[in-house]
């Protein structure tokens, strides 16, 4: 099998499998939110926002080393799972000891039994990073998506029900808790790999250098993603929090859920290829295709639509989240379309330099997220979109000089996309939103309006139609009923054939 082919069936596994997610989040975000408060979600926010540090730094880059190396013994492998299984019981512990400090830091006695309980998710996390790496050297891309689905939908359906006893910001807690419990044991049993003793004399080092620069990137991110909760929980409270994390959730969470999943999708497959310029261009430049035609146009929809989403998901006492999802949303077109820069930073091998970016992009996006501040969690959103775009505009220029490749293409291409596509959906959202008609059907005619104004672009411009003849060809690759895990070697050096984007139309 063609490595296009793996790639296709892959996304197609992932986008499948994500799409499915995306529902069951979907029925989260509606459910506890007419379950709950805003103060149940802000509490729990608030410790999340401070403890998720410890879930990078369990980490440690190690599974994205794994993924990304040439090579990898079982003995390596297998010391690799104990490293992450004690830096995981190591955050947990430390972050259950620093309890007092998260209380006294937020003014917030209701914290205290939060933040231990939390804390064991860390070893449960840990337990399970070198399993879900293994599979995606494996390309097993169809067994981490039923892991994922089903861990996420029994969590869900857990917090659900303990919602509606009444317990609280309890059920959120819980979802955490038995989302990391289950997909460690759904690892272990889709792997039926058991490691055994760590092994003397099989050094990780090479995987420590590599997951260095990982960890560090990854730090900043989480630092950059989180500080905004961490700011409105300190200066506003618990409840402006919960307008903030529910906003946040509807709009940003299942980007990062589709993003990590993707994410082992492409970095085994764009690195087996990092050596071969224009096969590597020819990759980044079809992903990025179906991402900004897919999760940035329905990025600018929904910002349009956001006050009818807020009113038919959430209900009438979460109108106050409106604006916030409208700015989040237009902040998430941005950060779909800067995935492709940290593909390719991470499939060369260029970790430091990704490192240094983000060291430069994380700084200018704590400054702004804390400028807004005194405007509140509107003022926070604000600052947060427009750190993704500086973000994703000084990524896409500093890649260039970091791996090689021709960012400048990729730059313009996508500038393009959201301007002809994106825009107008996000304008036509927003003029149905201003009808006097019910929410539901704000929401349908928006839609409506948005598939005309694309089937015009689609007819009278050449490059949108090519565009999208290349993704329904991906589309019908990622179904076929071949399995991509079988045949890779077979097709390893074969260039792709068939539809593929060269950027030269624009």
């Amino acid at each position: 099998m063609k490595l296009g082919d793996v790639a296709a069936q892959g996304a197609g596994v992932t986008f499948a499998v994500q799409i499915g997610q995306t529902l069951v989040q979907f029925v989260s975000v509606v459910a506890l939110a007419r379950l709950l408060t805003p103060t149940d979600f802000g509490l729990v926010g608030m410790v999340t926002a401070v403890i998720g540090i410890a879930s990078i730094v369990q980490d440690f880059g190690l599974s994205m080393a794994a993924i990304q190396a040439p090579t990898i013994s079982e003995a390596e492998q297998t010391n690799l799972f104990w490293a992450n299984t004690a830096l995981g019981l190591t955050c947990g512990i430390i972050m259950a000891a620093s309890t007092p400090l998260v209380v006294i830091g937020y003014h917030e006695p209701r914290l205290t039994p939060i933040v231990p309980v939390l804390s064991g998710v860390f070893l449960l996390s840990g337990l399970s990073v070198q399993q879900s790496a293994r599979l995606a050297r494996e390309f097993r891309f169809k067994a981490l998506g039923i892991v994922g689905i089903l861990s996420q939908a029994i969590s869900v359906a857990i917090a659900i029900v303990l919602a509606f006893l009444g317990a609280g910001f309890w059920a959120i807690v819980a979802q955490q808790i038995a989302f990391a419990g289950l997909t460690v044991i759904g690892c272990f049993l889709a792997t039926k790999w058991w490691p055994g003793l760590p092994v003397r004399g099989a050094s990780i080092r090479r995987f420590l250098r590599f997951g260095t620069g990982v960890l560090g990137t990854q730090s900043i991110s989480y630092a950059t993603k989180n500080v905004d909760n961490i700011v409105i929980g300190a200066v506003w409270g618990a409840v402006p929090l919960g307008l903030y994390s529910r906003a946040y959730q509807l709009m940003l969470a299942p980007l990062n859920k589709i993003n990590a999943p993707l994410t082992r999708v492409a970095l085994p497959i764009l690195s087996r290829i990092q050596q071969d310029d224009a096969r590597f261009m020819h990759y980044l430049s079809k992903a990025q295709v179906v991402s900004c035609y897919i999760t940035a146009s329905a990025f600018a929809l929904i910002a349009g639509l956001a006050e009818p989403i807020v009113r038919v998901l959430f209900g009438e006492r979460w109108l106050a989240a409106t604006p916030l999802v409208a700015i989040l949303a237009i902040g998430g077109i941005f950060r779909a379309v800067a995935q492709i820069a940290y593909w390719a930073y991470l499939a060369r091998g260029a970790s430091g330099p990704l490192f240094r970016q983000r060291l430069v992009t994380g700084l200018i996006t704590v400054v702004l997220i804390v400028g807004g501040v005194p405007w509140g969690a509107v003022g926070v959103a604000i600052g947060c979109t427009v750190a993704s775009l500086a973000a994703w505009l000084i990524a896409m220029v500093h890649v260039a000089s970091a791996t090689g490749i021709d960012s400048g293409r990729l730059l313009r291409n996508a500038t393009l996309i959201i301007a002809c596509v994106g825009v107008p959906c996000g304008i036509s959202g927003w003029a149905a939103s201003t009808l006097p008609i019910p929410p539901v059907a704000q929401i349908l005619v928006g839609v409506g309006i948005a598939g005309a104004c694309f089937m015009l672009a689609y007819a009278t411009i050449p490059w949108i139609r090519s565009d999208v003849r290349f993704s329904w060809g991906f589309i019908r690759r990622s179904v076929a009923p071949q399995r991509a895990e079988r045949g890779l070697d077979r097709g390893r050096h074969e260039v792709p054939k068939g539809p593929g984007v060269d950027g030269s139309r624009r």
